[in-house]
Formats: C-alpha cells, sequence, structure tokens
C-alpha cells in the first residue's frame, strides 16, 4: 500500500511537471512567436481589418511614400517603375506573397492594431475611415534604386548596406526583384523565384569571407598566430581531397595578415585543422551561426556552420567557408560590422519611426546590441587585418574608394562540384569612417571572382551611399 503511495506520488509529481513545462513553452512560444504568428497574412483578423482601416502608409528614411492607400482605397506602391522594383522584398505585397515583408510583418501597425481607445474615438468624432499607422523605414529609397540599376544584368544575388553602429539597414536589394503591382505575374515566372528575397533567405557557402571567422578563432585560440611564419606551397592533402590555391598560386613562406590578404586557401584550412571542431564552432557561434534569429524588425534564416560529421575534410574545408558553411548575405553584412562595431553585433534594424493617425509617435526601441563576438583587442586586430586586404591586398584593391579607409573580404564560393559552373561572387566590408559607418555584404551568383566581380560593386555603392550622406 505504501509503495502505491509512493507510486501516485510520482506520477502526480511527473504530470504537474509536465504541465508547468508546457505552460513555460507556451508562454516563451508566445513572447517570441506571437507578433509573427499574429502577422502571419493568412490570420483572418487581418483580412477582416483590410475591410474596416484604410492601410498606413510605408515610407523610408527621407519620407518617399513606398507603399499607400490611392483615394479608391486600393494598395499602391512606389510610383516611379526603378524604386518600386528595388525595394519590392522589403516592402513586400498585401496579399503576403513575399515573406516577411513590411507590409506583412508591420501590419499591427499599419491596420491599426496598436491605435488606443481614445485614438479610435477621435478618429470616430472626426468622420471618414479609420486610419492605421504610418511608417518610416531605415532604408534610402535613392541608394536601393542606385544598387538595382547597377547590379549586373540578368544575375542573382543580393546587397545589403547597414549602419555598423545602430544596426539601421540603408538597402537591402535582392535579384531579381519583380513589380508589386503585378505580384501575380511574378508567380508565374521560374517558380515564383523572384519572390524569394536572397538577402534574407538565400543560403550560400560564403567562401574565403568566412575566413573573417577562421582569423577571428586563430587570434583567439593560438597565442602565437600572428608571429609563427606560414608556407603555402599551393596544395594540401587531407584525406579524401586536396585544398588548392586559385588559379594554381603559390604563396611561399607568408604572415597571417599577408595570407588573410592573398586569401591563401592552404594557411587557413592548416588553421582550421589545427584549431579543430571544437574551437571553430564555437567562434561561428559567437557570431551568430546556428542561432535561431528573433529579430523585431524582420526574420532571417539561420546560418549554419554543420558539426555533424566531424571528418577531417570537412573541417579542413570549412576553414575557407566551403563545404557545407551555409550564410545569408544580411549576416555576413552583420559580420563584418561587427568587426567595425569593435566586436558587438548590432541587430539589425528596419523601423525606424511609426506615426499615429493624429500625428503622434509611437514608443520603439531604439538600436540594440545583439551580440558581443569579439573583445576590443581581437577586433582591432582582425579591423587591421580587412583594412590591410583592400589595402595590400590584390583580391580586395578593388573596393577601395579615394579619400577613405575601406576593411574587407573577398569570396569565390563554389556552390556545386562541376567546375564549369561559375563561383558565387562576394565582398563583404566596412567604412572605417565615423561620420560614415557603413558595413556592406555584395553577392552576385555564379559570376566568378569575388575580386573582380564583388569588390568593385561594393565600392560603387558604398561611395553613393556616403555620397548620399548616409
Amino acid at each position: 500500500m505504501k509503495a502505491m503511495r509512493r507510486n501516485m506520488r510520482l506520477i502526480v509529481a511527473i504530470v504537474m511537471c509536465l504541465f508547468v513545462g508546457l505552460f513555460a513553452y507556451f508562454s516563451y512560444s508566445v513572447y517570441f512567436y506571437g507578433g509573427r504568428w499574429f502577422n502571419n497574412p493568412y490570420n483572418p483578423r487581418l483580412s477582416t481589418q483590410k475591410q474596416t482601416v484604410r492601410q498606413g502608409t510605408v515610407m523610408d528614411r527621407d519620407g518617399e511614400p513606398l507603399a499607400f492607400t490611392d483615394s479608391q482605397g486600393n494598395r499602391r506602391y512606389a510610383r516611379d517603375d526603378a524604386t518600386r522594383r528595388a525595394v519590392s522584398h522589403v516592402i513586400g505585397d498585401n496579399a503576403g506573397n513575399v515573406s516577411n515583408g513590411a507590409e506583412t510583418f508591420h501590419a499591427q501597425y499599419l491596420l491599426g492594431f496598436k491605435t488606443s481607445i481614445i485614438e479610435r474615438l477621435a478618429q470616430v468624432f472626426q468622420g471618414g475611415q479609420r486610419r492605421g499607422d504610418d511608417i518610416h523605414l531605415t532604408l534610402s529609397a535613392k541608394l536601393n534604386t542606385y544598387i538595382s540599376r547597377n547590379f549586373p544584368s540578368g544575375s542573382s544575388g543580393a546587397v545589403v548596406i547597414m549602419n555598423y553602429r545602430t544596426g539601421d539597414i540603408y538597402a537591402m536589394v535582392s535579384k531579381p526583384d519583380f513589380d508589386p503591382n503585378r505580384v501575380e505575374a511574378a508567380k508565374g515566372e521560374e517558380g515564383g523565384s523572384s519572390l524569394l528575397n536572397r538577402a534574407t533567405q538565400g543560403l550560400y557557402p560564403p567562401g574565403s569571407t568566412f575566413k573573417i571567422i577562421t582569423q577571428a578563432a586563430a587570434i583567439n585560440n593560438l597565442p602565437d598566430a600572428r608571429s609563427r611564419p606560414y608556407f603555402c606551397d599551393g596544395a594540401l592533402e587531407v584525406e579524401f581531397s586536396v585544398v588548392t590555391e586559385a588559379g594554381n598560386n603559390i604563396h611561399g613562406g607568408i604572415t597571417l595578415q599577408e595570407a588573410f590578404a592573398k586569401s591563401c586557401n592552404v594557411t587557413y584550412s592548416q588553421l582550421a585543422l589545427e584549431l579543430g571542431y571544437d574551437r571553430m564552432n564555437t567562434e561561428a557561434a559567437a557570431f551568430g551561426l546556428g542561432d535561431n534569429f528573433l529579430f523585431r524588425d524582420l526574420v532571417v534564416y539561420n546560418s549554419e556552420y554543420p558539426t555533424d560529421a566531424r571528418s577531417a575534410d570537412d573541417l579542413a574545408w570549412s576553414g575557407l567557408g566551403q563545404g557545407r558553411v551555409l550564410v545569408t548575405p544580411l549576416h555576413m553584412a552583420m559580420t563584418a560590422a561587427c568587426v567595425a562595431n569593435g566586436g558587438v553585433m548590432m541587430e539589425p534594424r528596419l523601423l525606424m519611426q511609426v506615426t499615429g493617425p493624429q500625428g503622434q509617435r509611437r514608443m520603439l526601441g531604439g538600436p540594440k546590441a545583439y551580440r558581443t563576438a569579439l573583445s576590443p583587442e581581437s577586433a582591432r586586430l582582425l579591423r587591421a587585418d580587412m583594412i590591410a586586404a583592400v589595402a595590400r591586398g590584390s583580391t580586395g584593391s578593388g573596393a577601395r574608394i579615394s579619400g577613405f579607409t575601406v576593411g574587407g573580404k573577398t569570396g569565390s564560393a563554389e556552390a556545386v562540384d562541376d567546375k564549369t559552373i561559375q563561383p558565387h561572387a562576394w565582398f563583404v566590408g566596412f567604412v572605417d569612417d565615423p561620420a560614415h559607418p557603413l558595413a556592406i555584404a555584395v553577392l552576385v551568383e555564379r559570376s566568378g571572382s569575388g575580386g573582380q566581380v564583388a569588390a568593385p560593386l561594393a565600392r560603387r555603392f558604398l561611395q553613393r551611399a556616403i555620397d548620399l550622406g548616409l
């Protein structure tokens, strides 16, 4: 009998623990995902609200309308065709065909769910249809349009420019783009691939841009990493594969900073093998790989540094951003921004201001640090290496801007084993200037060398941002 009572008490305790765990998980899910569930385009409350509320206007940082409701109650987008297409993925469309565009992600504001009872009564007394809030984004329509017009014709890819001090996103362009006024046509083109925001949803091998993280791992874990000599004879045999240099180069004896500037594959494969999976994974995680990104203003797919199949080949290739490593262009812009910002990675930010129907401003959170990836000293050393890679390196030289100090890293990432297909061209970097704290990521799919394709584009786009006073 006593044993039965003990068993009953144990069962009750277990059931209670399960209920507590379930309640805790439910509370966690509502807190972190509740807003996203609410803003889902399939939420019937949104479609119902659209019947009675005049949606607010979406504007860029300078007040240019990017989405608005006309006098007949129809939802319209930027009047200039080039601008409309350039910001199409950030703005999205009224039907929610584009995942997490501002039209759906910020529907709580645009459809008036955030207005108070007093504000609603004021609108009733004023007469006319109830209005939602207007929102200002951190985007510069002029910068996005310039990038869109000067992106290689017919190519796919993405460009992100952000403020590395605040996290404000000034530009987020994805190619191919689409016309939100003709979204049904876009859905039928190439399986609707033009509706994919490659800046936040595209997962790509980072190629040699990942050497930024391998460099950080070496600085943080190998005391003599910067003082010891390295040697590159053009190839490194691992177990079942051989790591080679682009163009069959042989770098000979070099320092770590020279290896970074020359983008020496052999050196970074050797470093990855010496560091091992645990330390490489720890450094990748410090920069956010593997995180479930839960940002306030946008959704970003999770970058990956897999450690399940622990082979020497996989580890060696991961040191230079190949193998199974995958990142988004926005995350790589955040990585460059983190180095420029003294090791602090800021949360990317799109919502700058929300204004109610009577002109009152909603309270919004300001810039927010997402994580600290590097100590100030490690960030200083890595920033110097990235600046040297542009100032003295051969691959990064195309990103130089007269009168400004630019740091960065190029990448040529192979996405398939077929050598007849061109690699993805990457450049990630920053402008080391307190008046223009700009970080950038440029990705052009299957276009060739990062140094020849992406770096010159980064120079043009950063120069335009500077000219616009950003």
